[in-house]
């Protein structure tokens, strides 16, 4: 409670929905296999949660300029889907969000998502505490983790995600700062 509250309105309106940076900012990635970068694909409908299945791994590179995780969305559906823009990551410690994404480039994703297709994003964010030894959500909190498309429908809350290691073990998650989302790499 007082790590939202020390960061002012500002921060807590941010993380909800119509609040905070636009979906739509990086960098156009050539698709490989047979996810389209295309913005002329086929695809007519927006990914929504329920057709995606979510992946939130740490990683074990610890120098600065790695991803501290990587986000995973696979198409699950039988149909492609357009997947235009970033996915939105909230973790919350209580009732609101204490840590929320952003872009970190600003240039247009345009993706096609094809059947059994999957598109990472490289999350880069501060994992332990600064100097001050604060961070958004404490150390010994085990914060609630939220990802949405970059454009739900009305309908669509997003999934609650589990962060592992890259062997698939559930790990308590250290958030000290908003989540910077690095540019899309089609798989």
């Amino acid at each position: 409670m007082a790590a939202a509250v020390a960061c002012g309105t500002a921060h807590q309106d941010a993380g909800k929905p119509g609040n905070g940076p636009s979906a739509r900012a990086t960098a156009p990635t050539p698709g490989r296999g047979r996810t389209s970068a295309s913005p002329t694909a086929s695809a007519k409908a927006a990914c929504g949660t329920a057709q995606l299945r979510w992946r939130l791994t740490l990683l074990a590179d610890k120098a600065s300029k790695a991803p501290t995780a990587l986000l995973s969305a696979t198409n699950t559906s039988a149909v492609p889907c357009r997947f235009d823009g970033y996915p939105k990551v909230q973790a919350y410690a209580g009732k609101g969000p204490a840590v929320w994404s952003e872009p970190r480039a600003k240039a247009t994703v345009r993706l096609v998502l094809d059947h059994g297709n999957t598109v990472d994003f490289p999350l880069f964010y501060p994992a332990s505490p600064s100097v001050e030894g604060s961070c958004a959500i404490p150390v010994d909190d085990a914060p609630r983790i939220e990802v949405l498309p970059p454009h739900p429908a009305s309908t669509d809350y997003g999934a609650s995600l589990q962060i592992t290691d890259p062997h698939g073990r559930r790990v308590t998650p250290v958030f000290c700062g908003t989540i910077r989302v690095g540019a899309p790499r089609p798989r």
